[in-house]
């Protein structure tokens, strides 16, 4: 027999993509479903909406809370989920009908914590397959699918085109008031998992068209969220013995906030959250100064901590550019 799977969907300013999502889910060909709407707060007919739908799907169970953004609403889902398995979908995307069921299957089958498959982009002008879709499976141990993760191959940092036993899920919770929430979460995930299993066939549908997403917004301040999540990352792999993936890390790190870094200076931002990166980064330049860490990104450091973004960015960095 089919165990519980909990499905947890936050809501919020959905009004337009809502039933979309939901029906994806309970129209899934694996049946045995739990559906959890958290709505946050939403101040339009989100909350209605859910109620309604409610009416019509024993399954369905509703959360009104006060808003707390998608971190707080995934965890407040993870508290009321009653089944063995869990799965994340962001309430503007979709599922094929058959992903849970695919999931569930390759999961039992390689006796996986996590089983993940491919997913569709879907933009203004066009519908991108993230791989090639060979159908090929990956399986494996916590480290490989860490490694892949920081390749961006087979196993992603996201949250929501997976299943997780609930086991692997443990006490760790997403990050309230963070942006990039998966970045700080998933790779906990991954190492709390024996084993893991990826099919290369895209079954969830990810919607980047919403003019308010994350990814079509101009670069903002809180954007570099992300910058810490992957420091934290880093120290993980260190206070774990994991050495490779740790001197991985720190070429992603100073890489990712070198260009951070260049869109606040396009961008004009200045505020607090800038500043404390840029203190960081003085830091950084002796923490990282005996580690094997990419000699350009230590230099590019070393410059915005010695001469301050402004003038690396219209000197330094421009004269790097054009060699």
């Amino acid at each position: 027999m089919e165990e519980l799977v909990s499905v947890i969907i936050p809501v919020y300013k959905v009004e337009k993509y809502l039933e979309r999502c939901v029906e994806s889910v309970q129209k899934q060909t694996f049946q045995n479903l739990e559906i959890i709407l958290v709505d946050d707060g939403s101040p339009d007919l989100c909350g209605a909406m859910c109620d309604e739908m409610a009416k019509t799907d024993p399954r369905i169970k509703v959360i009104h809370k006060n808003n707390g953004g998608l971190s707080d609403a995934r965890n407040v889902g993870i508290e009321m989920a009653s089944g063995n398995y869990i799965v994340f979908v962001d309430s503007d995307d979709w599922l094929d009908l058959d992903m849970i069921a695919l999931l569930y299957r390759v999961l039992k089958k390689y006796n996986a914590d996590i089983a993940e498959c491919s997913y569709r982009n879907i933009c203004t002008d066009r519908i991108e397959e993230e791989t090639n879709c060979s159908a090929k499976v990956v399986e494996g141990d916590r480290i490989l699918a860490l490694e892949a993760m920081l390749d961006w191959r087979w196993f992603k940092p996201v949250a929501w085109n997976k299943l997780y036993k609930r086991d692997v899920l443990g006490d760790i919770r997403y990050p309230k008031g963070k942006l990039h929430e998966d970045e700080y979460t998933t790779y906990k995930y991954f190492y709390n998992a024996n084993k893991l299993v990826y099919v290369d066939v895209s079954k969830y549908n990810y919607d980047r068209r919403r003019e308010d997403s994350i990814t079509g917004k101009k670069f903002r301040e809180d954007n570099l969220d992300a910058c810490w999540a992957f420091r934290e990352r880093m120290e993980f792999f260190y206070k774990n013995n994991l050495a490779e993936l740790y001197l991985k890390m720190n070429n992603i790190y100073c890489w990712y906030v070198l260009e951070s870094l260049h869109k606040c200076y396009l961008n004009n931002i200045s505020g607090e959250k800038l500043k404390l990166l840029l203190k960081q980064v003085k830091k950084d330049v002796v923490f990282l100064s005996d580690k094997e860490v990419n000699e350009e990104y230590l230099n590019a450091f070393k410059l915005i901590s010695e001469k301050g973004l402004k003038k690396y960015e219209k000197t330094y960095r421009k004269q790097n550019e054009k060699g």
